[in-house]
Order: structure tokens, then sequence, then C-alpha cells
């Protein structure tokens, strides 16, 4: 179990920092997600949907303790050597974070899910609940969103 974990971790990252805007929550909702599968699927063998699915619920549980969003801290600091290159790259991520969170939540996930795991779409499909068209249509539909967001 724990080379699946090494293996996924950073693709789980990136989609729960995409989910959720903040690397910080993103970290605690990743380690609660390893916790969960490590408690409750000790005895049967671990697969990236398995572990998506898991992050995803312990994310909706997230949601649910806080009841909103959060964006990113204007007050952080980048310690980068560039700071001209850092800002420009800071204020891009300022702008697909803001138009994925201006997204409805299942066409955020599964895009997120796209771009941030190996997972096909007949899995990113079962992680959903939904079928493999319906998946490529939201995915088609939040591009297209996210697209005219950001040439505003």
């Amino acid at each position: 179990m724990e080379t699946i974990f090494e293996e996924n971790k950073g693709r789980l990252f990136s989609y729960l920092v995409r989910m959720t805007g903040d690397p910080d929550v993103a970290r605690d909702i990743l380690q609660e997600s390893f916790t969960r599968c490590m408690e409750r699927y000790d005895d049967r063998e671990v697969v990236p949907a398995l572990l998506f699915t898991v992050a995803r619920n312990a994310f909706i549980d997230h949601l649910r303790r806080i009841s909103r969003y959060t964006g990113l801290k204007d007050d952080e600091r980048d310690t980068r050597a560039d700071p001209e290159h850092a800002l420009v790259t800071r204020d891009r991520c300022a702008r697909v974070l803001a138009g994925l969170q201006r997204l409805n939540r299942d066409e955020r996930d599964v895009l997120s899910m796209v771009v941030s795991s190996t997972l096909s779409y007949a899995e990113i499909a079962e992680v959903m609940c939904m079928s493999v068209a319906n998946v490529k249509v939201k995915v088609h539909r939040a591009r297209l969103k996210l697209r005219d967001y950001l040439e505003e």
C-alpha cells in the first residue's frame, strides 16, 4: 500500500490543490485520505481510482465542515529568485484557481481529476458515479467555461 501512496501522492495532491485552492488544506485532506485508506482498505488492493475516490470523499467532508471555499491568500510571499516571473506565475495560478471556483462542483471535480491524475475517463466515471459520455461532456463544458473566464 505504501508503494501505491508514493506513486500517486503528487497527482492526488495536485488534484486536491485544484479543488481547494489552498495547498495547506490540500495537504490535510491528502493525509486524511491516506489515513482512511489504511484504516478501511488495508486488506484490499488499493488502486489509483480508489485513492481518488477516497480523496474526493474527504474533500466533500471538508466542504461540509467549513461550508464554504477558501481562496489564495494574498499575503503569502514567494521566495523564488526572479520576482517578476514569480508574480506572473502567481497571477496566472490565482486566475486559474479563481476560474475553477466559478465552475460548478461536478465540472470542477471532473476537470481537476482529468488534469491531476492518470485515471482514464472510465475510471473517473466510476469514481464520479456517472457514465463515460457524461464525464467527457462535463470536461468539455468545464474547459470551455474556464477558457471563457480566462479570456475575460
